[in-house]
């Protein structure tokens, strides 16, 4: 064989190989996919040092006297016990001052400091609170992750947390995967079937079936709590809301007069 078919013949072998390895085969294994992971989901979206500036002319004026205060203390402060101490006030400030992903930003570095579960939890509700009150898409998607992140080192610290639970599954119905988007509803579903007489998850399916139309399902998952607590005012409003949608005037109205008792 003469050297040119030589030559053509090893930059076939290598372009097979490269396309076998680029196409054919996944060259990461687990653990590599895990970290990539973990890290794409500890990716700052947003940058908090910018919400701060852009919410301090928007503070009280007592607000900004009590930062600028706190901001001083914290850059004298050389131990971590007393930085814990300026967080806490930091994040109770920011609450106050309707800025839940700063206040949040504020439990997670407490969290960080004193990794308990009661503190994780805070982090993890103040962070889903912000979700749920932030009208801009990277902030919400960031306060969702944020949140996630949190319940998910609640449970590392204890497994049989059901708020926590209950919270880590509504943020992947929040904000699914890409590449598993019922994984949500399925942790719900999960954990409906270990604890059939939860109230918080049965609220959860009743919601969800409330807004995917499963009006049905919905209906036994909120009766069903009715039945455990018939004082649920929660229920008695979701309800009233699925027979309308039934279009059940006579059941709503029921339901809507229980909704209404204070």
């Amino acid at each position: 064989m003469n050297r040119p078919n030589i030559q053509s013949i090893a930059i076939l072998c290598f372009l097979g190989l490269f396309a076998v390895l680029y196409f054919g085969c996944e060259t990461k294994n687990k653990d590599q996919i895990a970290v990539e992971k973990s890290r794409a989901n500890n990716i700052e979206l947003i940058s908090v040092d910018r919400l701060i500036r852009e919410a301090r002319p928007q503070m009280s004026t007592n607000g900004r006297s009590d930062l600028i205060l706190l901001e001083g203390k914290l850059q004298k402060s050389s131990s971590d016990s007393t930085k814990l101490d300026i967080y806490k006030s930091l994040a109770s400030l920011w609450y106050s001052e309707k800025q839940p992903i700063i206040s949040g930003s504020y439990a997670e570095k407490i969290a960080l400091l004193e990794n308990t579960e009661q503190a994780w939890s805070i982090a993890g509700t103040t962070f889903g609170i912000a979700s749920q009150r932030v009208s801009d898409e990277i902030e919400k998607k960031h306060a969702i992750i944020k949140s996630r992140n949190a319940f998910e080192n609640v449970l590392s610290i204890n497994s049989e947390n059901i708020d926590s639970k209950i919270n880590l599954a509504l943020s992947y119905v929040d904000l699914p995967e890409e590449n598993n988007p019922m994984k949500g509803i399925l942790m719900l579903l999960e954990l409906n079937k270990k604890y059939p007489e939860n109230i918080p998850v049965l609220l959860q399916l009743g919601r969800l079936g409330l807004g995917t139309n499963q009006l049905d399902k919905s209906v036994e998952r909120l009766s069903k709590v009715v039945s455990l607590d018939p004082s649920n005012k929660e229920a008695h409003c979701l309800l009233a809301e699925v027979y309308r949608k039934k279009g059940d005037s006579v059941k709503a109205q029921e339901e809507q007069k229980k909704c209404d008792l204070k």
